[in-house]
């Protein structure tokens, strides 16, 4: 597929390419087999959820605090994790995603996330909690937020620092975050070339003060990741680089293509890297792009595939 052809994409396309695609990558990246995702894309499922019942609300003409309904899907998201926080906390009622089978599984999940989630407590900017992680947490979950329909940046940027604090108080995990919903956002709804999308990243990063940050994405995420730098922003860069390094003139290839690299992966923290990777890409191409050989083995799919159909159900995709 050309550029000019793939500008015909449906925002509907997009959502589900992206999803699928973090799952892919985080598959890939992760297990032998290349069939199981995890916590990044498990908690970006939820993320998909907590908006949805937001949207759901919207549409039946009562106003609902999309961050609050986000805190009550990660505390769901925690129960599938064999975890509770105290009672003192809201226990929000199931939902269909609650359901699946495929998300009851614990795959070293994110250590600050359950931190947070089982202190009870839903953090703010305002009221931080767990203040010292600059790791990839927070990112790791946001790609939906730069998915969402008919909101202008400026409101992506606010979602996705807002879900970030709930559990990631240190503006290191936030901000890579919002600059990665941003991303998202310049490819799925501006269609932005990657490259363009990458620059204005950038600006975006200096806009919100990580000079650091803005560097590396001007230099198309230049930089080596190791254990000791697996932090939120460095993670992002790696992700954005794997994309670039792997492009080819074929959509289809390209999606192959960096499935393999981010399988070729030598670093803690690559199964987040695939899955950041996986939903950029998803967002750039769309879901026919995604190779039918990884999606048959991939479990899970139809449930992440019917969760992107609610979603852009409610957004009218």
């Amino acid at each position: 597929m050309t550029s000019s052809e793939r500008s015909g994409l449906t925002l509907s396309s997009r959502i589900t390419g992206s999803l699928l695609a973090c799952a892919l990558g985080e598959a890939a990246a992760g297990t032998p087999d290349a069939s199981v995702f995890g916590d990044a894309t498990a908690l970006t499922l939820y993320t998909v959820d907590g908006m949805t019942e937001a949207l759901e609300w919207a549409n039946d003409g009562v106003a609902a605090d999309e961050t609050a309904c986000l805190w009550l899907a990660y505390l769901r998201w925690l129960g599938t994790q064999g975890e509770a926080p105290p009672s003192s906390a809201p226990a929000p009622p199931a939902r269909w995603i609650d359901r699946q089978d495929v998300l009851h599984s614990r795959r070293q999940p994110d250590a600050t996330t359950i931190r947070a989630l089982r202190s009870g407590e839903m953090g703010s900017r305002q009221r931080p909690l767990e203040g010292d992680d600059d790791g990839p947490g927070a990112l790791q979950r946001s790609a939906p937020f730069g998915l969402i329909a008919n909101v202008p940046p400026a409101m992506v940027e606010k979602l996705t620092l807002d879900a970030a604090a709930i559990t990631h108080g240190n503006p290191a995990a936030q901000i890579p975050a919002a600059v990665f919903a941003g991303l998202i956002h310049g490819i799925a709804h501006r269609e932005r070339p990657l490259p363009d999308a990458v620059k204005d990243a950038a600006e975006h990063a200096a806009t919100l003060g990580a000079a650091d940050l803005s560097v590396q994405l001007a230099h198309s995420g230049a930089g080596s990741l190791s254990a000791a730098s697996a932090t939120a922003g460095n993670i992002l860069c790696a992700a954005i680089r794997l994309v670039l390094d792997t492009a080819t003139n074929d959509d289809a290839a390209h999606v192959s293509a960096l499935l393999t690299a981010a399988a070729e992966q030598d670093a803690p923290a690559a199964p987040v890297i695939g899955a950041v990777a996986g939903a950029l890409i998803g967002a750039l191409y769309g879901r026919d792009a995604l190779p039918a050989a990884a999606m048959d083995q991939l479990k899970g799919a139809a449930a992440v595939e019917e969760l992107a159909g609610r979603f852009s159900a409610q957004m009218g995709a």
